[in-house]
């Protein structure tokens, strides 16, 4: 590092001028990055659950495009009303990359004119009688392809459904639709409550929020930082320099995610709060250094080296054992939790590559002779005198301590029984948000907008119009509707027995099936021949497969999986035929036992790599012990919290266990490597842990407060689980806290390692036991 370091001393101006390109050059790409949601991206390509989605969207089309617009009105069957609802729908029409728009007064009716099929509007001419617009109530509520998507059934509520061209469902496009959609409804909405939902829309306004929301959490974040900073050290330099190296490390990750193809989403718009965070602690850490040398007679260009020299490598190795927290989540199957770790982990080795390229020359390029002015500062001495009287304590209860942190231990344990896996679609938004209300009306007023598809396979043409088939579905959905999530469940059998109601009403009182496979197949002929749209979404082109759908209310990953297994076993008792289960729901529902798995595998390849690192470090199977303990101890603390407070895991709350980690392994590793260097000059374990508990204590107390106030700003957050990603790991940074300032000293004056002692003369290393007693004039320190 001080070979390094000259280098860097040698042509400062070159360096400087160096960053500056590389800093001109990111802005374009790190301004071009891009935002989305969509649960197929959680999944590899080949993952079968994508496999069966993907069937379902080659065969009938996909379940996700189309957005619904619905209100409330005790007057929906009026002249005025039904008008309305008439220009509406022909004005949605006319929006760019809209295919169909289906509604009251376009919805079509199955009629039997001289025994022949025909289908005509509900509605070809708006009624004025009130007779008429009762018996138009009432055929409508009546009719199943109408009820709880255009219409409920006290006809009180209605709903619009666009949809969208599905090879320009693209994010930019419905930004537009979306946009017009809101241009036209602002001209009535003086006379409606609007409702706006369906995936499409959902997907958007999430993105949306989500950008706005990731500017904040930079400002915001930003903002306490420097002012942190500042009430700190009371410098403008302290605050200058940690920044321009956390907001350069921002750019530069921004700029790779972009170049590489990536975008953000709901796990990966936290990396900014975490690198600002870290970039910050690396910062802190160093200058600190710098300034105990400055003030210990060095000077500047001598202060740099030792610096370097004395952290450098401390502050590296911090940096990969971080990274590897983070980068375990590679081993993830599910893709945005991969991409976060990955990307997460090449922006905190950037951060260090920036400090350890731009600090250096930085500081030969100040004219200041210290960064810091920790004496102008009440709060430095007092944490000083603190960490004094903490180290004391360490050396003279540490048998109390330990007991104390086994107790606390135990006692979280009855708060991590609390925990569960499950996640709804709608997890991440708060009860309050327009998106969830809007999402409430249509469950609550229409029908669950959730769809649960089955895709029946007969493996042959012509089989699927088996009127045994048929009657097994009919009894596939009586099954179905006995789930109280379940409100509505679409099907051929139901189009089929509308068929036979409207020509053969003798024989169908009730809507009932026709008699043989023969009407059947003349049923669906007919349908074919008059170009029934809901033919082409329940079967295919040969007639080999069927579709069904269920709507479902949005109950929870953990409610549908169990659905999901009871359903599969009456699936195979009652059909020979191959059945998918798949859908948006299906999607949703078994991401969070993939993430369960990812998250276990990731957090042990984690503590495996920090062991090794730990082994190689200190060559001691008790330093292994000592240094994963005050790692360990976060993760059940957040665990524990999680459970008292009803906070389950799922897809956006799965990463707070890498972070917490990450955060962990970084102060814990700094006070290591420090211990070490103090070791290898002192030779006596009770001074080398005094002097890194007070020097590096300050250090880790410092950025511990910057990390609050870092991701404090998440609480702020419409989301539910990013502002409860907040609490917890400020939990987690005031456990890691505690952790490494009493269980860590602790755990040493316990175990007693035997270390390898190099003094800083380079006389040779001779093994002792750390365990000599501090003298009377140290404690006194």
């Amino acid at each position: 590092m001080k070979q390094f370091g000259n280098i860097l001393l040698a042509a400062p101006g070159s360096v400087i001028a160096g960053m500056v390109v590389l800093i001109l050059l990111a802005i374009y790409p790190a301004s071009n990055i891009k935002t989305d949601f969509n649960l197929e991206g959680f999944y590899p390509e080949t993952d079968p659950v994508i496999e069966d989605y993907d069937l379902l969207e080659n065969e009938f089309g996909r379940d996700d495009n189309s957005i619904l617009i619905g209100f409330a009105s005790d007057s929906i069957f009026s002249t005025t009303v039904l008008q309305d609802i008439k220009e509406l729908t022909s004005r949605f029409e006319d929006i760019q990359y809209i295919e169909s728009v289906r509604s009251l007064t376009n919805t079509q009716k199955i009629e039997n004119s001289n025994d022949r099929l025909r289908f005509s509007p509900y509605i070809e001419q708006i009624p004025d009688s009130d007779s008429a617009l009762a018996e138009l109530k009432r055929s409508v509520t009546d009719d199943p392809f109408a009820n709880g998507l255009l219409i409920n059934s006290d006809g009180s509520a209605t709903a619009f459904v666009l949809t969208i061209n599905e090879e320009k469902n693209t994010y930019p496009n419905r930004n537009l639709i979306i946009d017009s959609v809101n241009d036209i409804l602002d001209e009535y909405s003086g006379t409606y409550e609007f409702h706006k939902s369906g995936i499409p829309y959902f997907r958007n306004q999430y993105v949306n929020l989500l950008n706005g929301e990731i500017f904040i959490y930079i400002g915001l974040s930003s903002v306490l930082i420097i002012l942190l900073l500042w009430y700190l050290y009371r410098s403008v330099w302290g605050v200058l320099f940690p920044m321009i190296i956390v907001w350069t490390t921002l750019l530069f990750t921004l700029a790779i995610i972009h170049l590489s193809g990536g975008y953000l989403e709901i796990m990966s718009s936290t990396i900014a709060p975490i690198l600002l965070c870290v970039g910050v602690a690396d910062a802190i850490h160093m200058i600190s250094k710098f300034d105990d040398a400055r003030e210990s007679g060095m000077k500047k260009k001598e202060s740099i080296l030792e610096m370097l020299q004395t952290l450098g490598s401390a502050t590296f190795l911090t940096s990969v054992t971080t990274a590897i927290g983070f980068a375990s989540l590679l081993s993830s199957s599910v893709m945005p939790m991969a991409k976060f770790g990955g990307y997460t982990a090449v922006g905190v080795l950037l951060a260090y590559v920036v400090t350890i390229f731009f600090l250096p020359v930085a500081l030969a390029k100040s004219k200041k002779s210290r960064v810091f002015d920790e004496k102008s500062s009440s709060v430095y001495p007092l944490i000083s005198r603190a960490l004094t009287r903490v180290s004391a304590i360490n050396k003279l209860h540490y048998k109390k301590i330990l007991l104390a942190a086994f107790g606390g231990t135990l006692l979280i344990t009855f708060g991590i029984r609390e925990v569960d896996v499950n996640g709804k679609v709608f997890d991440d938004l708060g009860e309050e948000t327009e998106l969830m209300q809007d999402s409430r009306f249509f469950s609550e007023q229409l029908a669950p907008q959730f769809p649960l598809e089955f895709i029946i396979d007969t493996g042959s043409p012509e089989s699927a119009l088996r009127l045994e088939l048929m009657q097994r579905l009919e009894t596939f959905e009586e099954y179905l509707l006995s789930y109280p999530e379940i409100e509505r469940v679409a099907g051929l059998h139901q189009l089929i027995k509308e068929v036979h109601s409207t020509l053969d009403p003798d024989d169908s009182a009730g809507r009932a099936l026709p008699g043989s496979d023969s009407a059947v197949s003349q049923y669906v002929l007919l349908l074919e021949i008059n170009g029934a749209e809901e033919l082409t979404r329940l079967v295919d082109f040969d007639y080999s497969k069927l579709r069904v759908t269920a709507f479902t209310e949005d109950a929870g990953s953990k409610r549908i999986n169990e659905m999901r297994d009871e359903i599969r076993d009456y699936l195979n008792n009652n059909f020979r035929e191959e059945v998918t289960m798949t859908g948006t729901t299906v999607l949703s529902a078994d991401l969070t036992d993939k993430i369960v798995y990812s998250l276990s595998w990731s957090i042990l390849i984690a503590i495996l790599a920090i062991s090794l690192i730990m082994t190689m470090l200190f060559k001691n199977v008790r330093m292994v012990v000592i240094s994963l303990v005050p790692n360990i101890i976060p993760l059940l603390v957040i665990a524990s919290v999680m459970g008292f407070l009803n906070v389950d895991i799922k897809p956006s709350t799965a990463v707070i266990f890498t972070i917490a980690l990450g955060i962990a392994v970084d102060d814990s590793i700094h006070y290591l490597a420090r211990f070490r260097i103090e070791h290898q000059r002192s030779g006596s374990m009770s001074r080398a842990l005094t002097t890194t508990t007070i020097n590096t204590g300050r250090a880790i107390i410092i950025t511990s407060l910057i990390l609050v106030a870092g991701f404090g700003t998440l609480i702020t957050s419409a989301f539910t689980s990013t502002a409860m990603m907040g609490i917890l790991v400020c939990s987690t940074i005031t456990a890691a806290l505690i952790a490494d300032l009493f269980v860590l000293p602790s755990l040493f004056y316990w175990l007693k390692p035997e270390l390898s002692i190099k003094n800083v003369s380079g006389s040779p290393s001779v093994q002792q036991n750390v365990s000599s007693e501090p003298t009377r004039q140290h404690l006194s320190q």
